[in-house]
This record gives C-alpha cells, structure tokens and sequence, in this order.
C-alpha cells in the first residue's frame, strides 16, 4: 500500500486508542505515528503533559540521549520526543510508512485539530520541497509539521520510508 493515507488506516487511527496492533506492519505503524504526532500537537501548550500522556497510550518511553529528551517506541515506529517551555520537539520514524503517507497523516491531524490556521510551506520561506510541510498558525505559538525520510540525514528522499517532525 503506497500512496496518499487511505481512508481505512484514517479510520483505524481513530479507532486505536494506543499503539496498535493492525492487520500489517505498514497499517500499525502509520496508526503509531499518528497517534504520537497527535499527542505532541495536542499538548503543544502543555509540554509537562507530553510525558504522561505518551505513557498513558502505552508507548514505550527511556531517557533520552540528551537532557530533557525521551526516547519513544511503539511498534514499528520510533522516535524523541523534547518537551519544552518555551519550544517543542517531536520526532517519529518508520520503515513502514512511505512518505506520502506520513504527509497525508501530518495534513490530516493540522486540518482537524487547528482549522483555519494551517498553511502550506515553510514558515518563513514557503513551499520549496514537499518535504518542507505545513506551517501551523495555532494559538500563542507556531507549529512546523516538515517531513523527511527516516534515518539522520533529513533528506526529502522517498524511499519507502519516513520522518515527521514537529516544531512547536
């Protein structure tokens, strides 16, 4: 399954209250990032809930690398988390899910959870790759959704595989 996020893994996401268990690897992990890119976006005005609220869906969490990141894992989809007062990071990676489809996920959740204020682009120098997402006018703080494929390199590189990251 490559491609835009068909309506029944949208539909599977709501229906997973925690990192779940679907039918493929490709299906789970796409719920998983889903579900992990939705608690960062929901809580990114309260970064003190970041921790429990991941807990609290079942994700598996560890010390960071550096001070003050966690470590998430959940099937097929593993990612840092870096809860702040004054900015917000969160990173999810899969081999399972392609690039389009951690787009489609990211241009979904920006959509429904902050109507009105979602625009395409980079925040200061607009759309130049894909790759370069969606710039989120939320309230008291701006959101950048970006995308890359997974791995360090931060390339926009559709090889199957993926990154969404969240600037808050």
């Amino acid at each position: 399954m490559r491609g835009p996020l068909p309506a029944a893994v949208l539909a599977l996401a709501a229906a997973f209250p925690a990192p779940a268990p679907a039918k493929t690897a490709e299906e789970a992990a796409a719920v998983n990032m889903q579900l992990a890119a939705e608690i960062c976006l929901r809580n990114y005005r309260t970064p003190e809930k970041v921790v429990d609220a991941f807990t609290a869906a079942g994700f598996s969490l560890a010390p960071g690398a550096d001070p003050g990141t966690h470590e998430v894992t959940a099937p097929e989809l593993w990612g840092v988390i870096e809860p702040g007062s004054e900015q917000s990071y969160c990173t999810f990676q899969s081999s399972q899910v392609p690039l389009a489809m951690a787009q489609a996920i990211g241009t979904a959740l920006a959509e429904r959870l902050f109507p009105g204020q979602v625009q395409t682009g980079h925040p200061e120098r607009g759309l130049a790759t894909p790759c370069d997402g969606l710039s989120v006018f939320a309230p008291r703080r701006l959101i950048w959704i970006h995308y890359a494929q997974a791995g360090n390199s931060g390339e926009c590189i559709d090889d199957g595989t993926s990154a969404i990251i969240l600037n808050m």
